[in-house]
């Protein structure tokens, strides 16, 4: 099962609508992450909460517990790596290996895979695609996909939108 989310525009608004393969909208996901009990909340299109992926600590490796139907579902503990990102998603067993250049994740549980994320579109690329293999997965996938740091920080890697880097003196 594919989707897409515009990472852009949940950095920006704080909301976005997570796409099908046919680009009909399927859920809604909102929210923020950077702050103690900051959280990304995933809907149906009509409202029903479906589940929520909260920051619990700070710091270099921040740790998220993720709620699927209203129970723990699960706790995201980022590892730290130099080139590639490793999370662990407990109780789910879930081992996320990321390549913070190529923007790209995979997901496994053992030796099978769960879900892939990458980067698609244009050269900003804010739009990323989610696969997710197995339908009982879809809701954990968007809310782990949610809350890795690139993703937050994607819109810098364009310089039509960031800010002026030069030294200014005030006059």
């Amino acid at each position: 099962m594919l989707y897409y989310i515009d990472a852009q525009a949940l950095h920006e608004s704080g909301v976005t609508v997570v796409k099908d393969d046919q680009s009909r909208p399927a859920f809604i996901l909102n929210g923020r992450h950077g702050l103690a009990n900051d959280s990304f909340n995933l809907h149906t299109i009509s409202g029903q909460e479906l589940g929520e992926i909260r920051q619990k600590t700070m710091g270099m490796s921040p740790r998220y517990d993720l709620t699927l139907d209203g129970q723990k579902a699960g706790s995201v503990k980022k590892m730290l790596g130099v080139w590639h990102e490793f999370v662990f998603v407990t109780d789910l067993n879930w081992l996320i290996f990321g390549n913070l250049l190529a923007n790209e994740y995979h997901i496994y549980h053992g030796v099978k895979t769960v879900t892939t994320i990458a980067a698609v579109g244009a050269a900003t690329s804010t739009t990323f695609k989610i696969d997710i293999l197995d339908p009982r997965n879809v809701h954990a996938g968007l809310l782990v996909a949610a809350v890795l740091d690139r993703w937050r920080f994607v819109h810098l890697t364009n310089p039509l939108t960031r800010g002026s880097l030069a030294y200014t003196s005030g006059t």
